[in-house]
């Protein structure tokens, strides 16, 4: 190996550096010019859908849509919008693309069934690229420079001015241009059925618990375990210590606070409306009072406060991290697909309940999910912090 690499590198005795550098310029000219080719070629149409992966699924989405014809006769192909043109990028974009060859040979999804299984995956893994370069590849074709706001409607030509201001990308509004938005809700909804299956051991040994999901409250352990008169409802996400257990029932204290006049709802914070429980009357005769303070900035009394209560083991978790986790996927889910992500921290606890209230009709969340991503927003405002129960 030594003497090759001497013999690579020792002066030539028979052929002049002339003619040495132009039969080495003329090589790499053949070779830069034939891997080049070789590149552009991987951009086209025909290449991209050689695959049947491509060509049944994602393909025949996009012959549908505005990118594929269009009144202008301008035809966005897939290395439009899935390579960047700089070469760099370019290049490193080709090698990456490998990954794509090898799941091609292993038939990752080699079916529609295969695929559609993994199209949340896979449109988010594109997503957080555009959003991380930019949007470079929308770039290719799209600028913010030769847009006319004139010949927008009024309404979008708002939302593009709002998000130059903003300093948004491109894919933060316009997922699903070319293909299929994905049912992003199926990462949620798992989740919260391993957290329903981890609740089944949970409520039966830890001291401090959260909800699942909405529980009703009893007066005995008896009417928590056949489901007798019901005298409250606690929320989700609401901290829990239990105090006693009675076989499946436990009696739990709730702590928290209540506005002066208004007995029968526990917040979770002073000044906060973070809604912990919702009370009968006969609930709210059991509540005990420990001090009374004057919100400086509402003027507002309020009460800090326990209440002693039997509820069902069921539906109780005992890290409250992974019900966060659970709530951050929701509200990726619900509230991604059309812009970028407003940070929880952007808002205070309260400013949350109008701001979820006026995008209500676009995300499609029941009134349990509806209520989990309140108070997971809540709890992660600027004036809350994420720090979850603390400062009862």
């Amino acid at each position: 190996m030594r003497r090759l690499w001497k013999l690579f590198w020792r002066p030539s005795t028979r052929y002049g550096l002339g003619p040495l550098l132009v039969v080495g310029g003329i090589a790499g000219v053949i070779f830069w010019g034939g891997f080049n080719t070789f590149m552009e070629y991987t951009n086209r149409m025909d290449f991209c859908i050689a695959c049947h992966e491509m060509r049944d699924n994602v393909y025949a989405e996009y012959k549908e849509t505005a990118h594929f014809k269009n009144a202008s006769g301008v035809r966005a192909t897939c290395s439009d919008c899935h390579v960047p043109e700089p070469w760099v990028d370019k290049f490193a974009r080709k090698v990456y693309a490998t990954n794509e060859l090898y799941h091609h040979l292993v038939g990752t999804i080699d079916t529609k069934e295969k695929y559609e299984a993994k199209r949340a995956e896979l449109a988010q893994r594109v997503w957080a690229t555009m959003q991380a370069n930019d949007s470079q590849e929308c770039r290719n074709c799209h600028t913010w420079e030769a847009m006319d706001f004139h010949k927008q409607s009024n309404k979008a030509a708002e939302q593009m001015e709002a998000a130059i201001a903003k300093g948004e990308t491109c894919i933060d509004c316009h997922k699903g241009v070319a293909h299929k938005l994905p049912d992003l809700s199926t990462g949620y909804k798992s989740m919260f059925v391993e957290l329903k299956a981890l609740s089944q051991d949970e409520g039966a040994r830890a001291d401090t618990l959260y909800t699942i999901e909405t529980k009703p409250l009893f007066l005995e352990a008896g009417a928590a375990e056949d489901g007798g008169d019901v005298v409250g409802r606690i929320l989700p996400a609401t901290e829990l210590s239990v105090v006693e257990r009675d076989g499946d029932a436990l009696k739990v204290s709730l702590a928290g606070w209540q506005q002066d006049g208004v007995d029968r709802v526990i917040y979770a914070l002073m000044g906060r409306r973070i809604f912990s429980a919702a009370l009968s009357n006969e609930a709210v005769a059991n509540i005990q009072r420990h001090e009374t303070k004057l919100d400086s900035d509402t003027e507002l009394t309020w009460h800090r406060v326990s209440l002693d209560m039997w509820v069902s083991r069921d539906d109780l978790i005992a890290d409250q991290e992974l019900l966060w986790d659970y709530g951050a996927e929701m509200y990726n889910a619900a509230c991604s697909t059309c812009h970028r992500l407003i940070p929880p921290e952007h808002y205070l606890a309260n400013q949350w309940i109008g701001g979820l209230k006026s995008m209500e009709r676009f995300i499609v969340l029941d009134k349990e999910q509806y209520r989990f991503l309140q108070k997971y927003l809540q709890f992660h405002a600027s004036d809350t912090g994420g720090a979850g129960h603390a400062g009862h």
